[in-house]
């Protein structure tokens, strides 16, 4: 018997490729909430989530792993600029989490630990 070529035998053992899902459309048919998931049947789990707006523009993208937000996750307003950052470890946000005003300044910090917030601070009056 021939051994399978690497390239092969990782896809037939493996569940490497991220599949995208629409899960709601606007009424006008552009996607709304569209989730990527990784791995098959039962043991596929959501790696991303994107939420759009009705025109069409990203509202936000956040991520998952082992079923709970990780990492950024970021918020747009519905011209392209960012509105809001924030991060998560472990389901819990944690970290610095920045909110913009509408003119992409930074309008506000607020520190994070475990979930908890610890301490916020106001930029729009600096």
């Amino acid at each position: 018997m021939r051994p399978l070529p690497v390239l092969l035998l990782c896809l037939l053992l493996c569940s490497c490729s991220t599949r995208k899902y629409v899960a709601s459309s606007h009424p006008n048919g552009k996607p709304e909430v569209v989730i990527y998931m990784k791995g098959t049947g039962e043991e596929a789990m959501k790696v991303m989530e994107k939420v759009y707006y009705a025109t069409g523009q990203l509202d936000y993208v956040g991520h998952f792993e082992n079923g709970v937000e990780q990492g950024e996750w970021t918020y747009y307003y519905e011209n392209g600029t960012k509105k809001f950052v924030e991060h998560w470890e472990k389901g819990l946000e944690h970290g610095i989490q920045l909110d913009y005003a509408p003119d992409g300044q930074v309008h506000r910090e607020l520190y994070y630990e475990n979930g908890k917030l610890m301490k916020t601070i106001d930029k729009s009056h600096q």
